[in-house]
Formats: structure tokens, C-alpha cells, sequence
């Protein structure tokens, strides 16, 4: 694949060298080359001021960030050997000698052509690569631009040829394979009408071996050139999938987080489910249809040269086939669209029973559940049947239809070759001709067809790909640390405009370099989480401002600010995956040193090393290796692996013994950094500084929080 990815980019601009001018930036330098390549115009002066560098330079991670905010998506690999870089979307940046990053602009003839931030252009053979690669490699594709997306122009077929590097070229190269295909089919007949009307008659031989030569040269080459075509719509395909894909969905998760909460995620997955349909007609269907066009047209100028007025039937037959597939379009786009909504309510559904598995079967209700989810899949496969039905009317017509021509053609040609104005070779020709004209216009109508229900499908991606992202969520991070404190100042929470606020006039500030920490009370419902996702800048406050040593959280930077936090709400769960992906999520920054304090810290540590593979050990939240308790101190040893400036734990003690319970905050009160609790547990009370209680839509201060808890009798003092 990444082959075929260096022959379509080949229009991409020639490395431009950069060289570094500190010991330590040689991966910004490569970094600068690549985004110049990518039609950027930036110098490393640039890069330096965004990502000022640390003594240990840049890792891989930190190249992948930095990438991602310059509008590239980079993908990382471990090659075994030197000769898989052949298969590599280049240029790309190598890991180099162990430490030192360089750019591999292209292989030829064996040679490797490296531009070395520390030595300029170097040329190397396969030894040299072998000695000096270190087997790490980072490839790169610019994200697709969907900030260009309004009301007044959504995302079609045009946007989507833009944003896919190199689709526009393939398609062209499909399109001119298509009509050679096409040219050499319509050879055919006429070599046939050749040997009916001369070669029989005069029994001439000679000819007859050069119309066989000849008509089996012709399907030779048209079947290579079928392969060659489906090997290009495969490649092309999967191109477009890849990039496509993934733009949609790194789109989709630098979204608010609010859009994740109004929808399901069997929603999701049926939308992203519709990049399929578009891939398979945009590469296979749109440029088969423009082929098919183009040939058509070729047939009707041949079949009215051997019988004007069979053309003439043939036409007329044509229009009632487009008027026949024109009537279908409305009821089939509108099924299409009730199918997809019925799939997405249908997904949903099997998903949240998937979920809560465990309840189902302990309250003995998985059978009445599997008969609701089957009440939502049959309405699904009810509205793909109306959709399939309009299909299939429209092809009984159009059938009936061509048959009835057929007939009259028939009747046509034979009478002409009767009355002698017509030769059996040219009968036979124009039948041949007319079979393939109709074979091709079927195609056709069914391609308009299949764009009709496209605008379906693009209309559900338009509900993703047209939402703004968050503020700063493609912009470069520079590493910042919140020095002195984070401060709500009159925030009110409300979750829509006709919903009653749930907070007003919060006001509260957070001592991040005195280590304050805070505990949050009240009632359920009334709004302590919510809080606690505005302070993680998660949810924007509907009136007032989050506040980051004194700068708005815009100016501070949202994603900077979030680099601060370590987070763990009362939803969170496991990823599906090792225990150590689950630390790091897939940070590869954090050493196994940083795990295994955070797990100590947590009290876990000993729990980890008894599981069979440790670390390596796969992991999930319906896992029961596990229990509720330890799953949830490892979200919080999670949290610890940051080494936060500001802790936010919502509920952390939840499911926990006593005992557990007491060691878990006793190590939390050691940790280095300000903390705010969402808690009802005495033993966190007893820890923090200060508590704030939620009452009557209004955040209150408790004066002392050790007397108010002592003094309503829950408090108990720690050994």
C-alpha cells in the first residue's frame, strides 16, 4: 500500500534541507522538512518558538504531536529489516544511530537518499542503512480540511476527491483503462460481422486466421486490462478508506466532548459505517458511470450507422428506462435514510445489552431484552426491504421494458435482412452492440441510483464532519505548567437554554502551587460532576470563565492546560487492552518507572505483579481478573502516571473496604499536587482543606470542615 502511496504522490514537492542548529532538535528539523513537503512554508525558528525543546530533545511521541497540529497524521512503525522501507509512503522520518532522527526522501536503484539535519543530503547503500537505521520509522499524510464545510457547502464527492492525496490522478488512470476496455469490446462485433458476411460466403481462410489472431489478441488484452483496472480500483479503494477513515474519526475525536453525550455509539459506528458505501461507489460506480458514458455514446453512433431506425427503438427504450429509475429515487433515498436510522436504534441497542450483560442475566431478563433489540432490528430489516422492493420494481419495469424492444428490434432486423437491406454479420453486429449498450446503460442508471442514496450517506457524515472542533484542538501544543492556581469565576451550568441552571455564580479557585486540596459535596443530581467537567475544561460553562493563573483557559491553551491534569471521573472504565496500555493510554513517554510508582502509590503494585503476564496482562472493564475496586485504582494510578499539577477524582473511593479505602487516600495525600475530590467519604474529608457543598443550585464554603464532619458524628480520625 505505501508503495502504491509514493507512485500517486509523486507530484509532491522535493525535500527542502533543514538544518538543525542545537544538539537536541535534529526531529524538529525532519519535522519542518516533511510539513514543507506537505505545502507548508515554515523554517525551524518557527517550530522552535511553538515547541520549545527540552535537555532530552524530541521523542517519537512528541513528534507525532507536534505533526498533528501542523495538519499531519503520522503513522509509527517497527521494521525487521532495512528492505521494508521500500514499502514506506515516503518521505519519512527514520530513528537514527540510536538517537538522531533524519528524513528518508526516496530509494532508487538501491541507493538511499537521507537528508541529515547535522550533515545535509547523504547517500547511503543497503551496509550503510543496515548499520545506521535504527528500525523506526514515521510516515506522514495530511488531514483532510473539513473546517472548509458550511451549510452552504456540505461535503460531497468533490470535497472528498480534494482532501484524498493522489485519489483525482487514480481516478483519471481508471477512467482511461475503463474506455481502452470499452474500445477494445467494441471491436468485437464488427470482426464477427466480418467473418458471417465475408469469410463464410467466400470461405476464405487466410482471413480467418488473421480475424482469430486478432479477436484473441483483443480479449487478451481486454481481460489484462480488466485486471489492471481492478488491481488500480482496489488499491485506490483502499487508499481512499485509509485516509478517509481516519480523517473522519480523528476528526470526530477532537470534537466537544458534548457530542459524544447527545449520541449513542452504535450511532457512530452506522455513520462511520458510511464511509464504506461512499469508498466503494466513488472509486468503483462514479468512474465506471464515466466510462460507461463515454462508451454509450460510441455504441449509439454505431448502432445507427448499421440500422438508424433500430437506434431509434433503442433510444426510445433507454427513456423509459432513466423515466422508470427517475420515478424510484425519491422512495428509495427516503427508505435508504429510514434504514439507516433504523440501523443506528438497532446497533444502540445490542450494544447497551452487551454492556449490561451481567444485570440481564441477573435479573433474568436477557430473553424479554433480546425480544425489544429484535423489535428494533426487525423495524431495520423492514426499511431495507421497502428499500430493496423500490430496487427491484424499478428492475421489473425496466426488464419488461427492454424485452418488449427486443422483440420489436428483432422484428425489425430480420424483416431488413429479408428485404436485403440489412446483412446477417450487421444484424448480429448491432445485436451485439445493442446488448452491450444496455448492459452499460443499466450500469449507468443504477450508478444515478446509487447516488441518489449517496447524499444519504454523506448526509450523515455532514452531522460529524460539519461540527466545529474545540477551540485549540489542531493547533501545536506548547508545554506549559500551571504555576499558581485555576479559578471558576461566575460560572453557571446549564445544559440547555431551556433547562434550569443546575450551578450559579460558582466561584472557586484552586491553590495549584500551595497543593490545595478540596472536596466537593451534595446531593446526587445536583451537579458536583458537571462541575468537575467544566474544571477540566471538558464542558464550557454557559456564563463565566475558566480561569489558569489569571489567563482565560483560550489564551492559557485548552489542550496545554488539560496536559496539566490527571482525571478520573465516576464513569471511567478500562480500554480493552494490557494493563500497561491502560497506565500509559498509549503514551509512549511514560516509563515503566512512573507505572510502577503510581501503581506503589495507589497499592496496587503487588496486585499487578500476581496477574499472569504483569503489565502484559490483557485487561478490560467486563474482564474479571480485575475486581470493581482495583479496576477503579488503577484508573486513578492512571491519573498518577501524568504526574498532574492538578488531580480531579470523582467518586475514587467508591466500591472500596475501609481499609483499602484509608491506604488509597493516605497515599493520595502524598502526592505532589493540588486535588479536587467529588466525595462523600469520610476518610477523604478528613484529608482536604477545604469542602465546598452544592445547595440550591449554589456552591457554599464550610467554614471547618474537620468540626462540621466530627460534629455530625462521621468523621473518624486517621491512624
Amino acid at each position: 500500500m505505501a508503495e502504491w502511496l509514493k507512485r500517486v504522490l509523486a507530484h509532491r514537492r522535493a525535500v527542502r534541507p533543514v538544518a538543525q542548529s542545537e544538539a537536541k532538535e535534529c526531529g524538529l528539523a525532519c519535522l519542518a522538512m516533511i510539513a514543507n513537503v506537505h505545502r507548508h512554508d515554515i523554517d525551524l525558528s518557527y517550530l522552535r518558538a511553538l515547541f520549545p525543546l527540552s535537555q532530552s530533545g524530541m521523542s517519537l511521541g512528541d513528534i507525532v504531536e507536534v505533526a498533528e497540529g501542523l495538519g499531519l497524521d503520522a503513522n509509527g512503525f517497527a521494521l525487521s529489516n532495512v528492505g521494508e522501507l521500500t514499502s514506506v509512503a515516503l518521505p519519512a522520518i527514520l530513528h537514527w544511530n540510536g538517537n538522531h532522527f533524519v528524513v528518508l526522501e526516496r530509494i532508487r536503484a538501491g541507493r538511499y537518499h537521507v537528508h541529515d539535519p547535522e550533515f545535509g543530503l547523504r547517500i547511503y547503500d543497503r551496509a550503510d542503512m543496515e548499520r545506521l537505521f535504527s528500525g523506526v520509522v514515521l510516515e506522514f499524510q495530511p488531514r483532510m480540511d473539513f473546517a472548509r464545510l458550511t451549510a452552504e457547502r456540505r461535503l460531497g464527492f468533490v470535497e472528498v476527491f480534494r482532501a484524498t492525496r493522489g485519489l483525482g490522478n487514480t481516478v483519471w488512470q481508471i477512467s482511461l483503462v475503463s474506455l481502452a476496455i470499452a474500445l477494445l469490446a467494441l471491436g468485437m462485433p464488427v470482426l464477427l460481422e466480418i467473418a458471417l458476411d465475408v469469410v463464410i460466403p467466400q470461405v476464405d481462410l487466410d482471413l480467418l486466421r488473421v480475424l482469430a489472431i486478432g479477436l484473441a489478441a483483443m480479449m487478451v488484452f481486454e481481460a489484462v486490462g480488466r485486471w489492471l483496472r481492478d488491481a488500480i480500483v482496489l488499491r485506490s479503494s483502499t487508499l481512499l478508506q485509509l485516509q478517509f477513515t481516519r480523517n473522519v474519526v480523528g476528526h470526530a475525536f477532537r470534537l466537544p466532548l458534548g457530542y459524544f453525550e447527545r449520541r449513542h455509539p452504535g450511532d457512530f459506528a452506522v455513520r462511520v459505517d458510511s464511509i464504506d458505501h461512499i469508498k466503494t461507489f466513488l472509486v468503483g460506480g462514479l468512474v465506471t458511470a464515466v466510462a460507461d458514458t463515454a462508451t454509450s455514446l460510441l455504441l449509439v453512433g454505431l448502432m445507427t450507422y448499421y440500422a438508424p431506425l433500430m437506434a431509434g427503438v433503442t433510444l426510445l427504450t433507454l427513456v423509459a428506462v432513466l423515466i422508470a429509475r427517475a420515478v424510484t429515487f425519491p422512495a428509495l433515498r427516503r427508505h435508504t435514510a429510514a434504514s439507516l436510522e433504523a440501523r443506528s436504534e438497532e446497533q444502540a441497542r445490542l450494544l447497551d445489552g452487551l454492556r449490561g450483560v451481567a444485570a440481564l442475566k441477573a435479573h433474568n431478563a436477557t430473553d424479554l431484552f433480546a425480544m425489544r433489540w429484535f423489535e428494533s432490528f426487525t423495524r431495520f430489516a423492514n426499511t431495507d426491504f421497502r428499500a430493496r422492493h423500490a430496487t427491484i420494481d424499478a428492475e421489473l419495469f425496466m426488464h419488461v421494458v427492454i424485452a418488449t424492444s427486443t422483440v420489436t428490434t428483432l422484428y425489425m432486423g430480420v424483416g431488413a435482412v429479408i428485404g436485403n437491406s440489412l446483412t446477417i454479420g450487421s444484424l448480429y453486429a448491432f445485436f451485439a452492440l445493442r446488448g452491450d449498450f444496455f448492459e452499460r446503460v443499466n450500469r449507468l442508471t443504477v450508478n444515478l441510483m446509487h447516488l441518489s442514496v449517496m447524499r444519504v450517506h454523506f448526509q450523515r457524515l455532514d452531522d460529524l464532519v460539519g461540527q466545529d472542533p474545540e477551540p485549540g484542538a489542531a493547533g501545536v501544543r506548547i508545554h506549559r505548567a500551571v504555576r499558581w492556581s485555576v479559578a471558576l469565576d461566575g460560572v453557571r451550568i446549564q445544559f440547555g437554554r431551556a433547562d434550569a441552571p443546575l450551578l450559579v455564580d460558582v466561584n472557586l479557585t484552586v491553590d495549584v502551587a500551595g497543593g490545595e486540596s478540596i472536596a466537593i459535596m451534595g446531593a446526587s443530581g445536583s451537579g458536583k460532576s458537571s462541575l468537575l467537567k467544566v474544571l477540566a475544561s471538558l464542558h464550557d460553562p454557559a456564563a463565566g470563565r475558566l480561569s489558569v493563573d489569571g489567563t482565560t483557559l483560550d489564551q492559557f491553551g485548552r489542550r496545554e492546560f488539560r496536559a496539566n491534569l490527571g482525571v478520573v471521573f465516576a464513569d471511567d472504565g478500562l480500554f480493552a487492552g494490557t494493563v500497561a496500555d491502560n497506565l500509559v493510554l498509549f503514551d509512549p513517554s511514560v516509563t515503566r518507572t512512573q507505572m510502577e510508582d503510581a501503581l506503589d502509590q495507589v497499592g496496587l503494585g503487588a496486585a499487578v505483579d500476581a496477574l499472569p503476564q504483569g503489565f502484559a496482562t490483557l485487561v478490560s472493564e467486563e474482564s474479571g481478573l480485575l475486581s470493581t475496586g482495583q479496576r477503579r485504582r488503577l484508573l486513578v494510578a492512571r491519573a498518577l502516571c501524568r504526574r498532574p499539577r492538578l488531580l480531579l477524582l470523582d467518586e475514587v473511593t467508591a466500591n472500596l473496604d475501609p481499609e483499602t479505602e484509608r491506604a488509597l487516600v493516605e497515599g493520595l495525600r502524598h502526592v505532589a499536587a493540588a486535588k479536587v475530590y467529588v466525595t462523600h467519604s469520610p476518610h477523604v474529608l478528613a484529608c482536604v482543606d477545604r469542602v465546598v457543598r452544592v445547595a440550591n443550585g449554589r456552591l457554599v464554603t464550610e467554614a471547618d470542615p474537620d468540626r462540621t464532619a466530627r460534629a455530625a458524628g462521621r468523621l473518624p480520625e486517621l491512624a
